[in-house]
């Protein structure tokens, strides 16, 4: 979909799922502009079954490059990732802190018993 959406109006495209498959895609032939401000589309994924637009505030943290888009972007679009370094970054930063915070909270949470006769537990 990301592909789509940035071929068509020849701007970044970024996926937002709840799963950790986020991805930011970028134009595969042309050039970055001298001014970004206004060619990001954000489209979110809800429940496997729906997309939104989603409006991200100015300079806020952004999913990680398509591993598709460096193996296949042209020469003249190897710069588009270049102006959203920083932001990527603060991205894969927040989503590991996440992963911690999941992890130090998973450990809290006591292991599920199945030696019950009520394999599903009360309803």
């Amino acid at each position: 979909m990301g592909y789509l959406i940035e071929s068509a109006y020849d701007g970044v495209c970024i996926d937002l799922t709840r799963n950790g498959f986020s991805e930011t895609f970028f134009p595969l032939q042309s050039r970055p502009p001298q001014y970004l401000f206004g060619l990001i589309i954000c489209i979110g994924y809800l429940r496997s079954l729906y997309f939104v637009q989603v409006y991200l505030k100015s300079g806020c943290p952004i999913p990680d490059t398509s591993m598709e888009w460096t193996t296949y972007c042209g020469k003249d679009a190897e710069t588009w990732s270049d102006h959203f370094l920083v932001r990527i970054a603060e991205f894969i930063k927040l989503t590991e802190l996440e992963r911690e915070s999941n992890r130090v909270k998973s450990k809290k949470k006591p292991v599920l018993d199945l030696s019950g006769d009520n394999l599903f537990g009360t309803f």
